[in-house]
């Protein structure tokens, strides 16, 4: 009851909660950061890019470290992936299982580690006589760990994903987390629904393995069953229903109609579908598509330029390193579409 009544003497201002809670947030992602460092290692990985309060750096081919510039960010976040020298000839279901192991042992220590700093900092909180200086130390340690534990929260809900391996979510999420640990694309041997044989494939379970299995089967040049998987989309996708799945569906449906399977007619009424979207969305992936269908569907040679140009100002902030090598690709492609296309006059 004493330490009770102790705390209730701390401030308990709102400006002094919220920033408190600005820098529990920031040592929360140096401890899983530091934690991600420290294992990368033993289980196989490589740290590929991290960023420090918003300055981001990168790990080139050489293995030299650049700047990449500066976007908003809080405290420390790391990006791992596989060393794939180190993992060449792994099967692509051991490395998952590995990456399973990584985040378990990730969260669980960071979780370990946010008890550890809250219990020193509660203690620290009943040693000193200042009030000011006690309400500092609690709501730092607070904040902390809820921020740790939250980490660790989400951390089990991937892993949860990713072990429902008997639906094609379950399915779609080892995909994704193959391709967080950097594992390339050609290692990923994805299959198309008809083959998987799920008894029960919700409409959005499809949309979203057709993003990642389209995808897979670009990068790979795989264009022969691009039809079977857009036939599968195309027979689940409403129009009039916008969400963010069926709006990424629609983008490599542009893409697939400009360049694929030249058809400007359905690459139209896919473009128009999303006309709100698709002319505001200045990522690298939606730069390079709209680049196609400005070449193709619009005859356009200076606006699929100008859609390079933006493309590449932000393809070394966009996404993990599998999905930015294959932006990467995407781009060098209608690079080329651009050099060779018929001249006018």
């Amino acid at each position: 009851m004493e330490y009770l009544r102790y705390l209730g003497n701390l401030s308990f201002s709102p400006i002094l909660i919220l920033t408190m809670g600005i820098v529990g947030l920031v040592l929360s992602t140096f401890i899983k950061s530091i934690v991600e460092i420290i294992l990368v290692k033993p289980f196989g990985m490589k740290v590929m890019d991290f960023s420090i309060f918003g300055f981001k750096f990168s790990r080139s081919q050489s293995g030299k470290w650049e700047s990449r510039g500066r976007k908003p960010s809080v405290g420390l976040e790391v990006y791992t992936s596989f060393d794939l020298e180190k993992t060449a000839g792994t099967d692509s279901k051991k490395l998952i299982a590995n990456e399973k192991a990584y985040l378990t042992v990730v969260g669980i220590v960071t979780l370990v580690l946010g008890i550890v700093v809250f219990a020193g900092l509660l203690a620290a909180t009943f040693s000193v006589s200042s009030f000011a200086l006690a309400s500092v130390f609690f709501f730092i340690g607070a904040w902390t760990l809820a921020f740790v534990i939250f980490k660790f929260c989400l951390a089990l809900s991937v892993l949860a994903k990713v072990n429902a391996g008997k639906s094609l979510s379950g399915y779609t999420q080892e995909g994704i987390s193959m391709i967080r640990a950097g594992i390339p694309f050609e290692k990923m041997e994805l299959k198309p629904v008809s083959e998987l044989n799920y008894p029960k494939v919700w409409d959005t379970e499809r949309m979203v393995y057709f993003l990642l299995y389209f995808e897979y089967l670009d990068a790979c040049d795989l264009f022969d069953r691009m039809p079977e998987a857009v036939a599968d989309v195309e027979s689940v996708l409403k129009p009039g229903v916008e969400t963010k799945v069926s709006i990424a569906v629609c983008m490599d449906l542009i893409y697939y109609f400009s360049y694929h399977n030249y058809d400007p007619y359905n690459a139209k009424k896919y473009y128009d579908m999303i006309i709100n979207d698709v002319t505001k969305d200045t990522d690298p992936n939606a730069m390079f598509i709209k680049g196609f269908y400005e070449l193709n569907c619009l005859g356009n040679v200076d606006g699929a330029k100008a859609c390079v140009v933006k493309a590449l100002e932000k393809i070394e902030d966009h996404s993990v390193p599998v999905e930015r090598d294959y932006c990467k690709k995407c781009i060098a492609r209608l690079n080329y579409a651009i050099d060779n296309y018929p001249k006018q006059g």
